[in-house]
């Protein structure tokens, strides 16, 4: 892999909340060449090594001829989380990306996880434990359709997958490239906050893209 022979991967919803934060850090690689899969491509930037393909992730045969050739799949979709059948959505998307990712050949799935499954020091589920902020109480299908997802794909064999789960607090702020690793358990920084910028999630998906540390299980970061 260099400038010269990138490697491809593709971007599901590149144009999302975490998506187009993944998107443009791995616009940032010379040695990625990217395609980017949404509904409406006309939201996306231009790039010299940027793809754009529109494709219902529900279609599994549209999706799967979209991602062959490729060495790796982002998973970043997700429904609007204030739809009425968000988890229901959610869950239909999860099953018909890797389905798809199967059907196409590609090896690798990457999936833009929650921190709702990672285990809090009394020993349960975020979503479950004293410390859920309950102003996420609004999102919580959605929030649940993800947790969905790592369960769809701890039972997965026929893929290398990798499951990323940010910190609880996931905001837009700075590319700083310092943060920790984890893996069944949220991270808190000195402060008792678990939090992590969208900036640096990115930042952490794509370097697993480009060097692949993980296999087959779930990590975090976090201050």
């Amino acid at each position: 892999m260099s400038a010269l022979h990138p490697m491809r991967i593709a971007i599901i919803g590149a144009s999302g909340f975490v998506g187009s934060f993944i998107l443009a850090e791995a616009l940032t690689r010379e040695v990625l060449k990217v395609t980017a899969i949404v509904r409406n491509v006309g939201v996306l930037p231009k790039h010299s090594r940027l793809g754009t393909v529109s494709c219902d992730v529900q279609d599994v045969d549209a999706l799967s001829v979209a991602l062959r050739g490729h060495a790796a799949v982002i998973h970043a979709y997700q429904p609007p989380r204030d739809s009425i059948d968000v988890h229901e959505r959610a869950v239909g998307g999860h099953r018909a990306i890797i389905a798809a990712v199967k059907a196409a050949g590609v090896p690798r799935l990457l999936a833009v996880g929650g921190a709702a499954s990672l285990k809090t020091p009394q020993g349960v589920e975020y979503v479950e434990s004293p410390l859920w902020d309950k102003s996420f109480d609004p999102y919580k299908p959605a929030i649940l359709a993800t947790r969905a997802l790592y369960y769809l794909l701890k039972d997965e064999t026929d893929l290398d997958w990798v499951f990323l789960s940010p910190s609880v607090m996931l905001r837009p702020g700075e590319r700083t490239g310092k943060f920790r690793f984890g893996t069944d358990q949220v991270l808190f920084d000195a402060d008792g906050n678990s939090r992590i910028s969208l900036e640096d999630y990115a930042l952490a998906m794509v370097d697993e893209v480009v060097r692949p540390r993980h296999h087959r299980e779930r990590f975090t970061v976090g201050y």
